[in-house]
């Protein structure tokens, strides 16, 4: 989010403005605070859709795991090899008649799980696209409302179609629509695949667990890159954005003056 650097002036003359060119850095309460009663539903019911959503990939390893091991005590079945047969895992031979109804039952829970998982998708995209798009729509304002109130030599340092492809730009990269959602499910989903994981297999889930601070540390690290490149990228868009508008409002004047290269060089 880009923030509009104060004016403050002491006695109304232009020779005693100083500016404020401390960034100030946008907190999750102040942007928090912008929502009405029903945008905090909407967070509500989407991060609970989201939890609903992350933690739906572990119970899907849970039936995935039931499914195979039906397929494996078939292995040992007289009706697939014609004669049962021990298997030094322990898994026991299975009828035709118990694979066929659990083959079933497995089919239902993957059927219900997904019409879970997409139900659950859909409300967590809506809800929080919903939330994201009535912040950015009242950050845009007081956006514009900052930038009326400037002095006139405010406007001087900067370039008009620097200030608009800030004021489109910049405000939806602060992240409230699917970058939350997919915290949150992302979350969710670590939690519930530990909680699996020493449900079923303690012993192999800690050693799981030694590799865990590595790809949490790659991870932050990608983060941190990729929110600085995403910075620097979007100050140069909002240049380069802003000479395209210049020079296609002033087009005949740059026609009439040869100036086509001096701008392509810009």
């Amino acid at each position: 989010m880009v923030r509009v650097a104060p004016l403050k002036i002491t006695d109304g003359s232009t020779s005693n403005v100083t500016k404020d060119n401390s960034p100030l850095a946008p907190t999750t309460k102040g942007i928090l605070s912008l929502a009405s009663p029903i945008d905090y539903l909407l967070l509500a019911i989407g991060s609970l859709a989201s939890f609903i959503h992350g933690a739906g990939f572990s119970i899907l390893g849970i039936v995935l795991g039931g499914m195979t091991t039906v397929f494996l005590r078939a292995q040992n079945s007289d009706f697939v090899l014609g004669e049962n047969q021990s298997d030094p895992t322990g898994l026991e031979p299975i009828t035709r008649e118990e694979f066929n109804k659990q083959v079933k039952t497995y089919c239902l829970y993957y059927l219900g799980l997904g019409i879970a998982m997409f139900l659950t998708s859909y409300i967590q995209i809506a809800c929080f696209e919903s939330y994201a798009e009535k912040i950015v729509h009242k950050l845009r304002q007081i956006y514009l409302k900052a930038i009326l109130r400037q002095e006139v030599s405010w406007f001087d340092e900067l370039q008009t179609g620097n200030l608009t492809a800030r004021l489109t730009e910049y405000v939806p990269e602060i992240g409230l629509g699917d970058k939350l959602s997919l915290f949150i499910q992302m979350v969710s989903a670590f939690v519930a695949g530990f909680g699996v994981g020493f449900a079923f297999s303690w012993s192999m889930t800690l050693v799981m667990m030694a590799v865990a601070p590595l790809i949490v540390i790659s991870a932050y690290w990608m983060a941190r890159i990729v929110a600085t490149r995403t910075q620097v990228e979007q100050e140069i868009y909002a240049v380069s954005g802003a000479i395209a508008e210049e020079t296609f409002s002033s087009m005949r004047t740059v026609h009439a003056l040869c100036g086509h290269k001096r701008e392509l060089n810009r």
